[in-house]
């Protein structure tokens, strides 16, 4: 499938420079139209199966090779991968979202994520986890998904549960309609004095995320070898099938109202 793309970008990471790529300029146009039409497939069969990416093209969706650095310490004028992102609100809302991302050694994956939103975002996001977890624990426990997928360490993280306590003083509503399953730890406030401590490594875990996470990622890796496999459009497809139910729970809360967050005290 992607054999000669994984060569062109293998070449493109040793040789990063305007005068290379414009000498095998040929190629990068025959890879990335390969590309292309890989997405347009995608995105075609997605639209079946969620109307609210009706309407995109591939440009929607896919990122420009070259990279601006005007103020990147990183002077390489090109990417090294081809990556694509399915948005209902377009590849540059930072929305939740399905991710292809297509690199050599390895290093390609697809993933459904909340990456590094806003901070009213990160707000409705994690009062929608409070009030919700027992929907959002069902796909943890939905044995296909967590075969496939894998809930990823957060690249963005608090050190301290005062944003998490924040949201919920702030918020009555919150605290009443909390999520049964977390009602019960609301309790103590050993939380927030001694750290997030519980009976249940699993609760525990689900208090971690909920206080120090500040983005979601469900995250499948792809070797060289199934890049090149016939069977990848396939995968994908219903690799996309399978996450849509998480991606449209983050959907819900991103649709949510505002909630008043940490406030800083000058």
């Amino acid at each position: 499938m992607f054999e000669i793309t994984l060569k062109f970008l293998a070449a493109v990471q040793k040789n990063n420079s305007t005068e290379w790529v414009h000498t095998y300029r040929d190629l990068y146009q025959q890879e990335k139209k390969r590309f292309s039409d890989f997405v347009e497939s995608l995105l075609i069969e997605f639209q079946k199966i969620n109307p609210d990416l009706e309407g995109q093209k591939p440009k929607d969706c896919i990122y420009r090779f070259n990279k601006d650095i005007r103020f990147s310490q990183d002077k390489k004028p090109y990417k090294e991968n081809f990556w694509a992102n399915f948005c209902s609100w377009g590849k540059k809302a930072w929305a939740p979202c399905f991710y292809f991302h297509l690199q050599p050694w390895d290093k390609s994956f697809v993933t459904a994520w909340v990456y590094w939103p806003s901070q009213q975002n990160e707000n409705r996001v994690r009062a929608y986890l409070l009030m919700h977890f027992d929907e959002r624990d069902s796909f943890l426990n939905d044995k296909k998904i967590n075969k496939y997928y894998k809930l990823d360490e957060a690249d963005h993280q608090y050190k301290t549960t005062v944003r998490l306590k924040a949201l919920i003083e702030n918020n009555p509503e919150i605290k009443k309609n909390l999520s049964p399953l977390l009602a019960e730890y609301w309790i103590s406030e050993n939380i927030w004095t001694s750290g997030i401590k519980t009976d249940s490594k699993k609760i525990e875990s689900i208090l971690n995320q909920l206080a120090y996470y500040k983005d979601w990622t469900f995250t499948h890796h792809f070797t060289d070898e199934e890049l090149k496999s016939p069977k990848l459009y396939d995968e994908i497809l219903n690799a996309y099938k399978l996450i849509l139910p998480v991606i449209n729970f983050f959907e819900e809360a991103y649709a949510g109202p505002e909630y008043i967050g940490y406030v800083r005290h000058k």
